[in-house]
C-alpha cells in the first residue's frame, strides 16, 4: 500500500505572509489540525493547532478572547511555522511514512510530486485506514459486518465526510 491510496487530496493551504487568526479561523471552520504553507505554489512549511494555541496562550496570558484574537491577527504564520517540512510522494510506500510520523515525532506528511502539493496523510488518515483494514479481516474471519452505535456500516461511513485534512 502506498501513501496515494490514503492521502487526502483536498487539501487546505494557508501563506506564509497570513496571520494566525486566518490560520485558527481555518482550522475551526474545516475541522483541521494542520495547514501547508505554500510561497509561490511550493511548500515552505506546516502550522498546527498546537502551534496556535502555543502562541495564543504564550502571549495572551491575561487577556479574553478578544485579546487573544487582536494578537493572533498581528503575528504571520512564518513566525511559528514548522520548517523546513518532512514530506513524501504518493509513491511512498505507507510503513515508511509511519516510519516517518513516529521517528520525526509529526502528526502529518505532505504529499509533494514535482515540487508540488497533491495531497497529505495524517495520523487519524492512518488510523481511518487501520480500522478500515482490522474491520475488513474481522468480518472475514467471522462473517459479521461491523455495526456502529448508531447503527450502519461504519468501515465506511466516515471516509466519505473527513476528506479534507480529518482531525
Amino acid at each position: 500500500m502506498h501513501v496515494k491510496d490514503l492521502m487526502a487530496t483536498n487539501v487546505v493551504t494557508i501563506g506564509r505572509n497570513d496571520d494566525l487568526r486566518l490560520a485558527d479561523d481555518i482550522m475551526t471552520e474545516h475541522r483541521i489540525r494542520h495547514i501547508p504553507v505554500l510561497e509561490e505554489d511550493k511548500i515552505v512549511g506546516v502550522i498546527t493547532q498546537r502551534d496556535v494555541f502555543k502562541a495564543r496562550m504564550s502571549s495572551t496570558m491575561g487577556y479574553g478572547e478578544k485579546g487573544q484574537r487582536a494578537f493572533l491577527h498581528t503575528v504571520p504564520v512564518k513566525e511559528i511555522m514548522a520548517h523546513p517540512v518532512v514530506t513524501v510522494t504518493p509513491e511512498t510506500p505507507v510503513t515508511e511514512a509511519v516510519d516517518l510520523i513516529l521517528t520525526q515525532g509529526i502528526g502529518c506528511l505532505p504529499v509533494v510530486q514535482d515540487e508540488r502539493l497533491i495531497g497529505i496523510v495524517t495520523k487519524t488518515n492512518l488510523l481511518q485506514r487501520l480500522r478500515t483494514l482490522d474491520s475488513a479481516a474481522g468480518e472475514a474471519s467471522t462473517g459479521h459486518q461491523n455495526v456502529g452505535a448508531q447503527g450502519g456500516d461504519k468501515t465506511h461511513a466516515d471516509q466519505g465526510l473527513r476528506n479534507v485534512l480529518p482531525y
